[in-house]
């Protein structure tokens, strides 16, 4: 399931972010450039399609991450 392929399905949507130590659906690095998906922050769940169980790692990600301030491949609200 933890694959860039995993996260294409949400293009277009918005999307629950919920942080977890452990057993994530996918482990995300946030950068500042060279990123798989640009993302763009929401402000509330309102329409959210999915919870996504997500891990923050320094190295080894899944799929890399920017966040930005519009027009990101999809939105994200974090829990």
């Amino acid at each position: 399931m933890a694959s860039k392929e995993f996260l294409a399905k949400f293009k277009g949507k918005k999307v629950t972010f919920r942080e977890v130590s452990s057993f994530p659906d996918i482990k995300v690095q946030y950068v500042s450039s060279f990123a798989d998906y640009e993302i763009k922050p929401a402000s509330n769940s309102s329409f959210s399609a999915e919870i996504i169980k997500v891990q923050t790692v320094t190295s080894f990600p899944d799929v890399k991450l920017k966040k930005v301030p519009a027009f990101g491949d999809f939105e994200v609200y974090f829990e």
